[in-house]
């Protein structure tokens, strides 16, 4: 908790704030050299920080249901408690995207690429809202924010350089959804077992992982062929 001027903030928060605001400015950065308007890149932002928003705090309810909030449900609208779950975060704002697409007739993948080269950034330094939450370490003690803060950095470059290539759109929400979904399946492997989500006994973000690889690979070949 910091203070300031009477206020209390948050530190979780503010480095969540700071996430999204960067995000944000790589975007608008990236769709100036793509030619893409950078009014429909702040409304689709809009759209996606909602779904996002909301897509990750149902993902959390959903998982301590049973533990935490069927006893108390007016407790799910409580958010400034925290809880939110990051692959929630993802569909939610994947959802909000696509809507966005739908509402003003955008086609394929341009505003997507746009949206998400900046993603794993805000998911680096988002990462280290959980070293200030003092939590996410491993079985034997080990700091997976840490971890997936540079696995994630080296995602956003992998994904700049991307877009440095030659203007073909897909590529950037392909390369993002293999390679989120890869450092997803790999992590989980060093969960602690009392946290994990687990439906039919397999980990759900490995099943969310698995099925973002598969995603992603799917765009690509599509957009190869």
């Amino acid at each position: 908790m910091i203070s300031l001027g009477g206020f209390d903030f948050h530190l979780y928060g503010l480095i969540l704030g700071v996430a999204i605001l960067s995000a944000l400015q790589v975007s608008l950065r990236f769709a100036k050299e793509r030619g893409v308007e950078q009014e429909k890149v702040e409304k689709a932002f809009w759209w996606a920080l909602v779904g996002g928003v909301v897509g990750a705090r149902i993902y959390h309810v959903v998982h301590l249901w049973g533990e935490v909030y069927s006893l108390n449900p007016i407790r799910a609208l409580y958010v400034w408690q925290g809880g939110l779950g990051i692959w929630g975060a993802i569909l939610g704002g994947l959802m909000g995207l696509i809507f966005f697409n739908l509402k003003t007739k955008n086609r394929g993948f341009a505003i997507l690429d746009v949206m998400l080269i900046g993603m794993p950034l805000a998911q680096a330094i988002g990462r280290l809202g959980n070293w200030a939450n003092g939590e996410l370490y491993g079985k034997n003690g080990e700091p997976l924010f840490i971890w997936e803060s540079i696995l994630n950095l080296t995602l956003f470059v992998i994904l700049w350089r991307v877009g440095k290539q030659k203007k073909v759109t897909g590529r950037i929400t392909g390369t993002y959804l293999i390679g989120y979904g890869a450092i997803r399946v790999f992590l989980e492997n060093f969960r602690p077992d009392n946290i994990i989500w687990k439906w039919q006994g397999i980990p759900v973000a490995v099943i969310a992982g698995g099925l973002s690889l598969i995603s992603g690979l799917f765009i690509l070949r599509k957009k190869q062929s």
